[in-house]
């Protein structure tokens, strides 16, 4: 017993010496490395448009020669029998028999196989953006997550506060009580908000591990500190600041509009490459042969060559290449509705972007304000305090009043700096240089 003990002992020691090494505090553009490299939904969009790479080369290999060399090696028996004939004589041979055959074919005209290299073109451009477009999204993704553990700390924070806040209302209310100066009711009450307020702070703090865990998701790291956001940040405006302008821009240079342009040419010559099953095909076909074998008469050797063309018209195949043909408009159609929208869900996302940059820089500035006067009402709550014309009750109250504002003037500011993310991702032009300006301004 004795000695399961102390292994268990070893165990959980070990397990917690190897969780502190891997816990770690981390920054936003460290966190980003990390995701990066290990983000399970990047890494596979990395995979996907690898494989679109190689339709290339399987497109172009449709064009090149083809070299096919076969061989063959045969022991042969034969029972000949005769009759009415004085040519040979009946009876039993074995012989051995062997060959080769060396045939090269070079396709001249293939109009499916040009057009599928064409298409190849188009769907590895595609890729290369959607490839950009998963960068984009794991920049937001990271921020956001990233932002989500701060505001998570803002709530714990602000839950701590109205903990000791509703702590000292209670411990007031039972002193009011002891000396007869109020109801059973009233410490009833400040015991309920007591109770809920311990119930919110519980809450809080699985909050903060739920936020922690999901940048966890995103990395494959358990990062234990985070870089506050400070006073430092720099509020600018979008520039042009036109929101048609940045519709437009949206229009010509984001990513899901650009990776649907693609696709539409892709089903474009999907079309033209279904419609090519009904022409001909010109190759030029080159063989060589050699065959040795035995028999009755004797042995004989065979070396044979040609070179030729070989011309293929198809003249009906059931009707696949009219169905294939009808399948790729239709697929066509859908590409053109996809491209629509996109458009539109750029308009969107850009609009409503902007409009949160523009209104975020309003929304700070006013909350900085609050937080300046609630600082203010705070410092003369204390001093009321002092000379006994305020209570400990109401110092905590406007504690609690100062870490609300304080919590609304962080989450307006990271809301600002998400908008601004978004509103550059809707234009196409988000890089993960943006995230060195935003790293700036936390607090190491």
């Amino acid at each position: 017993m004795a000695i399961t003990l102390l292994i268990k002992k070893i165990l959980i020691c070990t397990l917690t010496i190897l969780i502190t090494m891997n816990c770690f505090s981390a920054d936003l553009v460290s966190i980003y490395s990390l995701a990066e490299r290990n983000d399970p939904v990047y890494q596979q969009e990395i995979s996907i448009h690898r494989a679109v790479i190689e339709s290339k080369p399987q497109a172009l290999s449709k064009l090149l020669p083809s070299i096919n060399l076969s061989g063959n090696t045969k022991r042969n028996a034969q029972d000949i029998t005769t009759s009415g004939s004085s040519i040979g004589s009946d009876g039993e041979i074995d012989f051995n028999s062997h060959g080769y055959s060396l045939s090269i074919t070079q396709p001249l005209f293939r109009r499916d196989s040009f057009i599928a290299l064409e298409q190849a073109d188009s769907q590895i451009k595609e890729s290369e953006i959607k490839l950009a477009k998963a960068q984009q999204d794991l920049i937001i993704n990271v921020s956001e997550n990233y932002f989500n553990v701060l505001i998570s700390l803002d709530n714990l924070e602000f839950a701590k506060i109205e903990v000791k806040s509703l702590s000292r209302q209670l411990e007031q209310a039972n002193q009011r009580f002891e000396v007869g100066l109020s109801a059973i009711t009233d410490v009833q009450e400040a015991q309920a908000g007591y109770d809920l307020a311990i119930a919110q702070e519980i809450q809080a703090i699985n909050t903060v591990d739920n936020a922690k865990e999901e940048v966890r998701e995103l990395t494959g790291e358990y990062i234990d500190k985070f870089d506050s956001l400070g006073e430092n940040i720099i509020l600018v405006k979008p520039s042009p600041e036109e929101i048609d302008s940045w519709t437009q821009l949206a229009i010509e240079q984001n990513l899901d509009v650009s990776a649907a342009n693609y696709a539409l040419e892709a089903a474009r010559k999907e079309i033209k490459k279904q419609s090519a099953g009904h022409l001909p095909t010109v190759d030029i076909v080159a063989s060589h042969g050699y065959d040795s074998t035995g028999g009755r008469f004797g042995s004989t050797r065979t070396d044979r060559s040609a070179i030729g063309l070989e011309l293929n018209i198809p003249i009906y195949s059931g009707g696949i290449v009219s169905s294939k043909t009808r399948e790729a408009h239709e697929s066509y159609n859908q590409s053109t509705h996809y491209l629509e929208k996109a458009r539109r869900a750029a308009q969107r996302s850009t609009r409503g972007a902007y409009l949160g940059v523009i209104s975020g820089i309003s929304q700070v500035n006013a909350l900085k304000q609050a937080v300046v006067s609630s600082e203010t009402a705070l410092l003369a709550t204390e001093a009321g305090f002092e000379v006994g014309t305020r209570t400990a009750v109401d110092v905590v109250a406007s504690q609690r009043t100062t870490s609300k504002a304080r919590r609304d003037y962080s989450n307006a500011k990271y809301e600002y700096i998400l908008n601004t993310l978004k509103l550059k991702r809707a234009a196409g032009t988000l890089s993960p240089d943006d995230l060195n300006l935003i790293n700036t301004w936390l607090i190491k």
